[in-house]
């Protein structure tokens, strides 16, 4: 069996260092002062990569509701479980933003670290889209199977160009910051409305517009 990382990479580890550039607004001037406060609940003697593997277990919660409430993606869940998706991947997102924090509050960032890191979030990018789709009741078609492809590209190519480049770059809109939001914030109004709402056409949400537009 091959290594995970071949012996002649190892020296290159050595060289690394992580360095990121977030454009995102929300980031900025909503979740930066909520992440700083975030962080501090983390004992000092916690590792960094502990703290990407609880937040990641909360998609695999998330994904162990769903199977066993909607394991075909066009089941209608109980409410609670609605709002369970939207708690745990929040969770996942907050944990996923505040690793790094921790990592260079304990003196332990390192490249392995951050391999960690893009690990847990390359799995769990595809299950959050599986969630999704089974909120919006999309069922086992090939809207999911796009869904899934294209947040996986968008990953690919964000790793790709961080290879290159040898900075991460997160633009105004991301999955990790937007996305996640975004994603809470369906969930959860998928809890108060019911997955019937993804079905609900745009002109019975605004009866102004004609019909025949």
């Amino acid at each position: 069996m091959a290594p995970y990382i071949p012996q002649n990479y190892l020296p290159n580890l050595k060289k690394y260092k992580y360095q990121a550039i977030d454009k995102s607004l929300i980031s900025r001037y909503v979740l930066a002062e909520y992440w700083n406060q975030l962080v501090k609940v983390f004992p000092l003697t916690m590792a960094a990569n502990m703290v990407t593997l609880l937040g990641s277990v909360h998609v695999l919660i998330a994904m162990a509701l769903n199977q066993i409430y909607a394991p075909n993606l066009v089941e209608t869940c109980p409410r609670w479980v609605y709002f369970a998706y939207s708690l745990c991947v929040w969770i996942y997102g907050s944990f996923d933003a505040v690793d790094g924090k921790q990592a260079r509050r304990t003196g332990t960032a390192s490249p392995l670290g951050e391999l960690f890191d893009h690990g847990c979030d390359s799995l769990v990018v595809s299950l959050v889209m599986v969630l999704f789709a089974s909120t919006a009741q999309l069922g086992e078609t090939w809207w999911t199977v796009a869904l899934v492809f294209f947040a996986l590209t968008n990953f690919y190519m964000s790793t790709m160009e961080e290879y290159h480049t040898h900075v991460l770059f997160l633009g105004y809109f991301s999955g990790p910051v937007e996305g996640i939001l975004a994603f809470s914030l369906s969930t959860l109004a998928t809890g108060f409305l019911g997955p019937q709402f993804w079905a609900t056409s745009v002109y019975d949400l605004v009866p102004a517009i004609p019909a025949s537009l």
